[in-house]
């Protein structure tokens, strides 16, 4: 189980999350770069609280109408969950 996150991943899977962030670097205006650094922050805040899958996130950046009518980008984030154990407990 410790050694689940750590699978290894085929050429094609990585080149397809490599086009996926590429396209929603374009929609969005920011950089791939910036796209892996906030799915990798996502990661490491979720995982204080339990066990993720971090090689099966996947980021989508929509847009969505705001309250005031304007369309505004709006981030999804899909995390599977391995574990919820009790790692948040005080």
């Amino acid at each position: 189980m410790i050694l689940s996150g750590l699978r290894r991943r085929n050429s094609g899977e990585l080149a397809k999350n490599r086009l996926r962030l590429i396209l929603i670097a374009d929609k969005t205006d920011c950089s791939p770069e910036m796209i892996e650094m906030v799915k990798e922050d996502l990661a490491a805040a979720v995982s204080r609280y339990m066990e993720i899958d971090q090689g099966g996130i996947q980021i989508q950046i929509r847009e969505e109408t705001a309250l005031t009518g304007r369309k505004i980008p709006a981030l999804y984030a899909n995390i599977p969950i391995l574990h919820m154990g009790n790692k948040g407990t005080f």
